[in-house]
């Protein structure tokens, strides 16, 4: 996910936060100091409540990483790459290099999740009870945090695809029906609802007074709506994909450039002339990096004819490919890591380079042809 930093390392697994976490996080302490908990244990200072509430979403967070990466490590279990985990807006995401081969592999997935969100609920409940009933910040963040967790782990049972529920009742449509794409369909679309449902609530308690709680309910209801809808999308594509290597669509008529090549000489031979948004970059036949349109836009151009390429290029991460690798896993990397282009390497040697634009014409001439992609029972994993 771009915008992300890492923060550091669990268990082998990068943990990172996305930017969109700050303004969550601003907003629920604010709301915690200033509202929730105010209202419920009146009598306490300012700085009280908010160090309380500071506190209180730190550890919510701390709970989502927990959610997160009971996701992961079942994966893991089940001999799945896991890259990372981001804390973002909405919550946290587990990135994972491929979906479940099996639907009871999903099912176990998805639920841990959930279990864990209820297992904290119940501990933090019954730490509540040993501390007894009083008045202190200890016991405000106690219930708040059995509260949330149970909420989170409740919401997340919804059959509403992405959501835990959603994937549950995937795991069991996919079961029935022998197609991963059949059941993404049908679970996305309940998701959809779903998601359409809390908009329409949302927008009622707005029009009843309650200005924050329904803002923030429609709003996380057309984000459920959208990935939903993205989630079938991306099915769709990918089972238009099967069976289509990379090497039928990259472009194999690329050259890399030299580290010292000017950023003028770039703009110049390859974006004005060529017509292309990326060149990779390669020292000594060994790729190094990747320059792209967006690395060029907070270099002034005054300072073009002085700059080269390595001063803006990509490091890393490259995501590359491989010639004979299929589209649907090269389309996997460009969703969940947000990139135009890929890189395609072929024993360390480059031999290519893949972008979003090769995949749209690609499709496009697929449906003007008329070639009709691989049958849904035909595509089981």
């Amino acid at each position: 996910m771009k915008g992300s930093f890492r923060l550091g390392n669990i268990a082998g697994i990068d943990i990172r936060i996305n930017y969109t976490w700050i303004f969550i996080f601003v907003f629920i302490s604010w709301s915690l100091a200033q509202g929730f908990f105010p209202q419920s244990y009146p009598g306490w200072s300012t700085t009280t409540y908010w160090a309380t509430g500071v506190i209180a979403a730190i550890l919510l967070f701390a709970s989502v990483l927990a959610h997160e990466l009971s996701h992961s490590l079942t994966a893991r279990s089940r001999g799945m790459s896991v890259n990372s985990i981001t804390l973002f807006i909405f919550g946290g995401v587990s990135n994972l290099e491929d979906e479940p081969e099996e639907p009871k592999v999903e099912f176990v997935m998805s639920m841990v999740g959930p279990l864990t969100s209820l297992g904290l609920a119940g501990a933090f409940w019954g730490f509540l009870q040993l501390v007894g009933d009083q008045q202190s910040p200890l016991v405000a963040i106690l219930f708040y945090l059995a509260l949330v967790n149970g909420l989170l782990g409740i919401f997340n049972l919804l059959p509403g695809f992405p959501l835990d529920g959603g994937r549950i009742l995937r795991s069991f449509l996919w079961q029935r029906t022998g197609s991963i794409v059949r059941a993404t369909n049908i679970a996305g679309t309940v998701g959809r609802f779903i998601g359409w449902g809390m908009v329409g609530f949302g927008i009622f308690q707005l029009l009843s007074g309650n200005f924050v709680g329904g803002l923030w309910l429609a709003f996380i209801g057309w984000f459920l709506a959208s990935m939903a809808d993205a989630s079938r999308r991306e099915m769709i594509m990918r089972q238009h994909l099967k069976g289509v290597k990379v090497s039928e669509v990259m472009d194999s008529e690329i050259e890399a450039i030299n580290p010292t090549t000017s950023v003028q000489q770039l703009v110049d031979d390859i974006i004005h002339q060529r017509h292309r948004r990326a060149a990779p970059v390669a020292d000594e036949g060994h790729v190094v990096g990747i320059v792209t349109v967006t690395d060029l836009k907070n270099l002034p151009q005054d300072k073009w004819q002085n700059t080269s390429v390595r001063d803006i290029m990509t490091r890393e991460p490259l995501y590359t490919v491989k010639p004979d690798d299929e589209l649907d896993k090269a389309v996997k990397l460009i969703t969940r890591h947000d990139v135009n282009q890929l890189l395609v390497l072929e024993k360390e040697r480059l031999v290519g380079m893949l972008n979003r634009a090769d995949l749209i014409s690609h499709l496009q001439v697929r449906q003007e042809l008329g070639i009709k992609s691989l049958k849904e029972t035909d595509w089981k994993s």
